[in-house]
């Protein structure tokens, strides 16, 4: 199982990975959680005598764990001068860059910065969604002009990746074809091969229509230098079922093993086909995990459970390790 082996690669090296949800529940719990299975050395934030009185109204033991407070923490100034120094030319003021490192994924953000974090996970509030202070603080890699997300589904027998279902709402095919190649670069980075297949209503030409080219032309420019295998224009079957695959599109790829990337044409279908196939489908869905940023820093649905919460934060110290950095 992809989660099973996440864990053994993660096991033991301390990696701290920073919860700015310290006062959501779910979050308590699976900072528990990982702390006695030895997985990441989780990191609360939130005003400290309040985290604590919500794990003990939770029964959550915190030993081992530790609270940042933002309004206390004595590195907060020198995180409200990096906030300043990096969005001053947006005309952020010494003054504002002091609220905003108050905020608890902000101060997040700039702990992993820093380097005081090598990841972080939040996005349990629609308050405390991680994408604004991810690209104002850790930024996009020099190699990456979009950032997208992509989703692990699991099940005993296989994995799949579903991409782009938090990010990116309508890309135009410059895009469409980046996110293919940060989702091939994530399924290899995790040990899969990647075998990529662009969704659409259509599969070779069996629809017209501009959202059909829009589709090809990302196809197109994905495969300009792939080292891995891209397939599309295909409908979902014909991308996951090889004997589909001969019937409706007998030159593709997927016609002797079917695709384990799939990109979808736009976060409509992407972020409904997740949830279809984790609540339907019997799958469980890890993430979003952000691409293309400098550091990991990761979202979570504002649905997930405590295990959900707890699985995240593993491929986020998964991803601060070089070789498996997407």
């Amino acid at each position: 199982m992809f989660m099973a082996k996440a864990r053994e690669r993660v096991k033991g090296k301390g990696l701290a990975v920073v919860f700015p949800e310290g006062l959501e529940e779910r979050a308590l719990r699976a900072a528990a959680w990982l702390r006695d299975h030895d997985l990441v050395k989780p990191v609360l934030v939130g005003p400290e005598n309040e985290v604590r009185a919500r794990a003990h109204a939770f029964a959550v033991d915190l030993t081992g764990i530790a609270v940042r407070d933002p309004a206390t923490d004595p590195k907060a100034p020198a995180y409200a001068a990096t906030y300043h120094e990096l969005r001053r030319h947006k005309g952020v003021t010494p003054e504002a860059a002091t609220e905003k490192a108050r905020l608890p994924h902000y101060f997040g953000a700039l702990m992993v910065q820093a380097g005081d974090a090598r990841g972080m996970v939040c996005g349990l509030a629609g308050e405390t969604k991680p994408f604004l202070p991810a690209f104002e603080v850790v930024k996009l890699r020099e190699d990456c002009p979009r950032a997208s997300s992509v989703f692990i589904l699991e099940w005993p027998d296989r994995v799949f990746f579903y991409a782009d279902c938090s990010v990116n709402i309508a890309p135009d095919p410059p895009t469409l074809a980046e996110i293919g190649r940060q989702t091939a670069r994530s399924a290899r980075a995790f040990g899969f091969e990647p075998r990529v297949a662009f969704l659409s209503f259509s599969t070779r030409d069996s629809a017209k229509h501009e959202r059909v080219d829009r589709v090809k032309e990302a196809v197109r420019r994905c495969r300009e230098g792939a080292d891995f295998v891209v397939d599309g224009e295909l409908q979902f079957d014909a991308a996951l079922l090889p004997a589909v695959a001969k019937k409706k599109a007998p030159d593709s790829p997927f016609t002797e093993a079917g695709a384990n990337v799939f990109i979808f044409p736009d976060l409509d279908s992407g972020n409904i086909a997740y949830k279809i196939t984790e609540r339907l489908g019997g799958a469980s869905a890890i993430g979003p995990i952000l691409q293309g940023l400098n550091q990991p820093v990761n979202d979570v649905s504002r649905g997930c459970s405590v295990q959900d919460f707890a699985d995240v934060a593993v491929i986020t110290a998964l991803q601060a390790e070089p070789e498996t950095r997407p």
